[in-house]
């Protein structure tokens, strides 16, 4: 039952009643629709149809296995519950965490020298003016309302290009300064990841990865670019690369994150989530026959992975069959200079009289001087 002034499930989701039936939820495609569609006939507030939900599950599982949907609690397994094996392989990487948390520590700890960053001078206040702050009101070259010859003198047009220039001027004064405090501030902070040591690289590097996720949450993709550039200048990584390459494509810098699944895929080489965003970005960059090339080698690592599997399948259809008969040619490049072996075995090219054989089939007699005699006899 469901409270007074309190939407349904089928309100909230919009979902129309026609659509719980045995014959619309066979045809739906949509995982999420069938998971809502799931949701209301779990909860029975449209009735209790068993059949139908049980044919909406079998369904859903064929389309998405992992849908949050059929997750169910389970109580906290205790050491009771498990097996030795599983137990004695928990135990192991728990150790392992331990000592390496330790050792970071010990590394710290070891390690008492700070660093010391050059930081550049606070800015200090202007010195007052020497005449007690009250500013000149009428400078030298200020023309006097009653200097007439002045100001027939004046040029106004010419004030105004001398105004213009010096406002060009103070412009680029300001962007070139603007430049150099930022050359500065780069000058300072690159040299500090040099000193660091590699665990406290690695806590930074960490930092800078997740403040990346957290742009890429929020869909601002090139913030979380510039965050994982970080990441990878400071401690260069996988998942650096990796998470930098699904930016790239976002961005629709395809080349990149293609270079930067290939720099992930040389640390890892069986990295299936390289791949895979290397295919992607090959197919979007119209490079489909290299795409499915990744994707058969993703199909050998794994056979029973789904996205592969749905996404070669798509590419087969797209990518046109080659004609009966043809084959790939190998091309070689060939020296222009040919070694003296084989140039000694070369015959010697002989002048050929190319009249000589030119046979003809018949010989026709010409009838231009039959023609020519009848002409004159008449």
């Amino acid at each position: 039952m469901v409270k007074e002034g309190k939407k349904t499930l089928l309100e909230k989701w919009e979902i129309p009643i026609n659509h719980l039936d045995f014959d619309y939820v066979k045809q739906c495609t949509n995982p999420k629709e069938l998971e809502k569609i799931y949701k209301i006939l779990q909860s029975g507030e449209e009735g209790y149809y068993p059949e139908l939900t049980k044919c909406t599950e079998e369904h859903l599982r064929a389309l998405k296995p992992n849908s949050k949907v059929f997750r169910t609690e389970a109580p906290v397994l205790k050491k009771d519950h498990l097996d030795q094996e599983t137990f004695q392989q928990i135990r192991q990487n728990l150790t392992k965490f331990s000592l390496s948390a330790k050792e970071k520590e010990k590394e710290v700890e070891g390690n008492p020298k700070k660093l010391k960053i050059e930081y550049p001078e606070v800015r200090q206040p202007k010195a007052p003016p020497q005449n007690g702050g009250k500013l000149d009101k009428n400078p030298a070259d200020r023309i006097k309302s009653h200097e007439y010859e002045k100001w027939d003198k004046y040029d106004a047009d010419a004030e105004m290009v001398k105004m213009d220039l010096q406002e060009e001027i103070q412009k680029e004064r300001a962007e070139r300064q603007k430049s150099q405090k930022k050359v500065v501030i780069e000058e300072i902070v690159n040299p500090i990841w040099n000193k660091m040591t590699k665990s406290e690289r690695e806590e930074l590097a960490l930092k800078h990865k997740i403040k990346g996720n957290e742009y890429f949450k929020t869909k601002d993709f090139e913030e979380a670019h510039r965050e994982y550039s970080k990441c990878i200048d400071i401690e260069p990584s996988a998942i650096a690369y990796n998470n930098r390459a699904i930016a790239n494509i976002k961005l629709d810098r395809l080349r990149e994150a293609i270079e930067d699944c290939d720099a992930c895929l040389r640390v890892e080489p069986k990295n299936l989530k390289a791949l895979m965003r290397k295919a992607q970005a090959l197919e979007l960059d119209d490079c489909k026959r290299s795409a499915l090339e990744v994707l058969q080698e993703i199909l050998k690592i794994d056979p029973e992975n789904a996205a592969a599997k749905k996404s070669a399948e798509k590419l087969r259809k797209e990518i046109p069959s080659p004609l009966t008969g043809a084959f790939r040619m190998k091309i070689e490049d060939i020296p222009e200079e040919l070694p003296e072996e084989l140039s000694e075995e070369l015959p010697e090219v002989q002048d050929v009289d190319f009249s000589k054989l030119i046979i003809p089939n018949r010989i026709v007699k010409s009838k231009m001087a039959a023609v020519a005699q009848n002409l004159g006899k008449i």
